[in-house]
């Protein structure tokens, strides 16, 4: 008997050994699978570690970027970032490609493009009322690339309205864009502006294109902006700081004396241009149509031409490589009318009948400023009668552009 129930007990010790083993193997497989889990785990943390240092190398060197305001003066505060996030590299590649690279724990590499809008772009800038009347050709200011050889152009910006009475083409038909400076910096040779940024309008309209209609006589190289402040990011100034903006300039009085007087305007501003290649005129001008700049020694330098608080005639053409700023910022200055101030003026006679009673320029005839004219005049009527022709050059500005940084559309954070 005894013998019988020590081989009874055998036998359950023996299948419960044999459940525990099985149970055993059970739970080393289920750790097997569990460690594995936890170091998938491990891995997608340490991805996602190296994911958003490198995307935070990417903001860093976007920031120093956007601070300082070019891409040569920030590269050397890219070390910063690496430094900072434990990258092993932050640089900028052709193309202005941000790269941001982590090689610790886990490899990460991530590439993306920026742009680079100029804050001051146009041919023609304005918060007054425009009106053009008669033919208008302008080659425009380039300020970005769509595709190929395709371009983003920029003929006016607006924030008054602007009247166009004739004929209005941008980068003629079949011509491709000059060799000049514009505001983007890498036009190619041959570019074009793009379908929707070419205004090619036959004459015979007349119209108030305020604000650009879908269907209107201009495309979007009529640009309409209703905040409009051109001040600060032509000059690098505040408005505040006018005095000691005008201290960088030859400061002068402007005259209304006639086309033959020793006094007339246009020839102190050519005396000014020979002391220096800024000048700022206060006051009235009647420039007739005397050329400016003509002077062999500052013909072909960069100038501005800033007139203040005063109205502006000339009658005639007029060629004048530099660029012009029109400022008017005297609270009561259109408290009267101002058609005694364009009677004293002689050359008026030729276009007094065009004339309304807030005008504050009024150009008959080409009076053509190839580095790019801002009628800074909000309240004022400014008029070019007879024609235009007008190529943009930014060389002409002897003030450097100055440009916000932004990521480009469709490749990261443009939401």
């Amino acid at each position: 008997m005894s013998n019988k129930y020590q081989q009874s007990g055998m036998t359950t010790l023996l299948i419960t050994s044999l459940l525990l083993i099985v149970a055993l193997l059970f739970s080393l497989a289920s750790y097997k699978n569990l460690f594995y889990q936890i170091k998938r785990t491990q891995n997608e943390v340490l991805a996602r570690q190296a994911h958003w240092a490198t995307e935070g190398g990417l903001d860093c060197g976007f920031s120093y970027i956007k601070e300082l305001g070019s891409i040569s003066a920030a590269k050397a505060s890219f070390s910063n970032c690496e430094l900072l996030l434990n990258l092993s590299d932050v640089d900028i590649y052709p193309n202005n490609y941000i790269s941001s690279v982590y090689l610790q724990s886990a490899k990460k590499e991530i590439k993306k493009k920026i742009r680079f809008l100029p804050e001051s772009y146009g041919a023609i800038q304005t918060r007054s009322d425009l009106k053009l009347l008669g033919g208008i050709v302008i080659a425009p200011d380039v300020i970005g690339h769509i595709e190929d050889n395709y371009y983003q152009c920029t003929s006016v910006r607006y924030s008054s309205r602007v009247y166009v009475f004739g004929s209005v083409v941008t980068n003629p038909p079949g011509g491709s864009l000059p060799n000049v400076t514009y505001s983007y910096p890498n036009v190619v040779t041959g570019g074009l502006c793009a379908d929707g940024y070419n205004t090619v309008s036959g004459g015979g309209f007349d119209t108030d294109i305020t604000p650009p209609d879908f269907y209107g006589p201009v495309e979007n190289d009529f640009e309409y902006d209703q905040f409009l402040d051109p001040f600060e990011s032509f000059f690098n100034k505040k408005r505040s700081e006018k005095a000691l903006l005008k201290s960088e300039f030859e400061v002068i009085t402007g005259s209304i004396a006639g086309s033959t007087d020793n006094n007339r305007c246009a020839k102190k501003i050519n005396e000014a241009f020979i002391i220096s290649n800024k000048v700022w005129v206060i006051g009235d001008c009647d420039l007739h149509g005397d050329l400016l700049g003509a002077s062999p020694t500052i013909v072909n330098q960069a100038k501005i031409l800033v007139f203040e608080n005063g109205i502006v005639g000339t009658s005639g053409s007029g060629s004048y490589n530099g660029a012009v700023y029109h400022l008017i910022d005297e609270p009561n200055f259109y408290n009267n009318s101002l058609i005694p101030k364009w009677e004293a003026m002689s050359s008026s006679d030729d276009y007094d009948h065009l004339l309304d009673t807030n005008s504050v320029f009024f150009a008959n005839g080409a009076f053509v400023p190839t580095g790019g004219i801002i009628f800074d005049t909000p309240g004022g009527v400014t008029t070019y009668n007879v024609g235009l022709n007008l190529t943009y050059n930014r060389s002409f500005n002897p003030y450097a552009p100055k440009y916000k940084v932004q990521w480009l559309k469709g490749s990261w954070h443009d939401f």
